[in-house]
């Protein structure tokens, strides 16, 4: 007589262990059922997250910063009212007029409280300076044109340049995959025996923490040195505003310097964006490759949008499927169905012998056939 699963273990085990068994079996199904929702529904969770995400940081900063300002705007008010009250010949409407025009003027990058000093937004290194910024769409906002004409040359020159610009950054970073992630990943798999899922992993984790300390730490701290006026902390949010493109603005080196400081802080600003941003393209691309990466992309923007070998979530830890010049060829590294590795070769049907090896063993192969109707053969 054969039980069904369930007598099976209720006639052989304890309530206890069976009541165990069940528990886990419902988790189980709980958990798959909720795989399958949380897959189906992967893209819609994603966008309302990043809008909780987006509503999220807002409400922080909010509460951060409202207090500084408020704080702010108070002090400003106390000074205006005591100025006032000590120069009574002046007109408050005539003060409140001269205070707009300096804070418009200021917003242009125009020195006003520094009017007789040799800072100038448009000398040669400065206007180069400028230039980089938003080619690289860094944009620090000190600086903008103020006739129509310098307007207008912007609007041209950035279609043009920016595309351009992005073209020189994704050819360079393409030519230099090869050799910076490329050969490292190569040495580790030959040198250490890594397989090629980990080895890429283990370097984009490297890349990525090099590239911390050498273009944002090390940056950072010479900063705090020459800007007496910045701590760590600031010249890192220099940094990282920076070469994430953001550019608020707020902190911009050289300005308390001399000319000539001021001019070689601005090149040496203008070398780092350059270099920096080709950097973090190549940490971007490396990791981007990685078959963990696609296999989450893949997780919420479908099976058909990327084509990865496996299926499921098991893609987050197989091969690497990016292959550089002077790799390898490896073997997969995941499993595939046995007809998929080793293919069951269709089976053939056996060959018809031959009329010429028809004849029995002690008979020549001239000897014409025997005639069954002959009785004396």
């Amino acid at each position: 007589m054969r039980y069904s699963v369930f007598g099976y273990l209720r006639r052989n085990i304890d309530a206890q262990s069976f009541l165990c068994f069940q528990v886990t079996l419902i988790m189980a199904r709980c958990v798959d059922s909720t795989q399958r929702f949380l897959r189906k529904y992967a893209f819609p969770f994603l966008l309302f997250g990043y809008i909780v995400f987006v509503l999220f940081g807002g409400f922080v900063f909010m509460a951060l910063e409202k207090s500084g300002e408020n704080h702010l705007v108070t002090e400003v008010q106390d000074l205006r009212r005591t100025f006032l009250k000590e120069n009574s010949c002046i007109h408050e409407t005539r003060l409140d007029t001269l205070l707009r025009e300096v804070l418009f003027v200021g917003k242009s990058g125009v020195a006003v409280l520094e009017a007789d000093s040799d800072q100038y937004n448009f000398d040669f290194t400065s206007s180069l300076f400028f230039v980089t910024t938003f080619l690289t769409t860094t944009g620090y906002g000190t600086t903008m044109p103020l006739s129509d004409g310098g307007r207008l040359f912007c609007i041209l020159y950035c279609m043009l340049g920016i595309p351009v610009t992005l073209l020189l950054l994704s050819c360079l970073t393409h030519a230099l995959l090869p050799w910076v992630t490329g050969r490292p990943v190569l040495y580790l798999q030959t040198r250490w025996a890594f397989s090629k899922n980990r080895a890429a992993l283990t370097y984009a984790c490297m890349l990525a923490g090099g590239t911390g300390v050498v273009f944002f730490l090390i940056p950072a701290a010479v900063l705090s040195l020459v800007e007496r006026d910045w701590n760590f902390l600031e010249a890192l949010y220099f940094c990282f505003i920076s070469l994430s493109t953001i550019g608020l603005g707020d902190y911009l080196p050289g300005r308390t310097h001399s000319k000539a400081v001021r001019q070689g802080l601005e090149f040496a600003t203008s070398c780092y964006l350059v270099v920096g941003l080709v950097v973090l393209l190549v940490v971007l691309e490396t990791f981007w490759v990685l078959p963990q990466v696609q296999a989450l992309i893949r997780v919420f923007t479908g099976p058909k949008s990327t084509e990865l070998k496996g299926t499921d979530m098991d893609e987050m830890v197989q091969g690497w499927d990016h292959e550089y010049p002077n790799s390898p060829e490896d073997m997969p590294e995941y499993a595939l169905p046995i007809s998929t590795i080793s293919p069951c070769l269709q089976e053939q049907p056996s060959p018809e012998p031959s009329p010429e090896k028809a004849f029995p063993p002690d008979q020549p192969a001239d000897t014409p056939p025997p005639d069954p109707e002959d009785p004396t053969q």
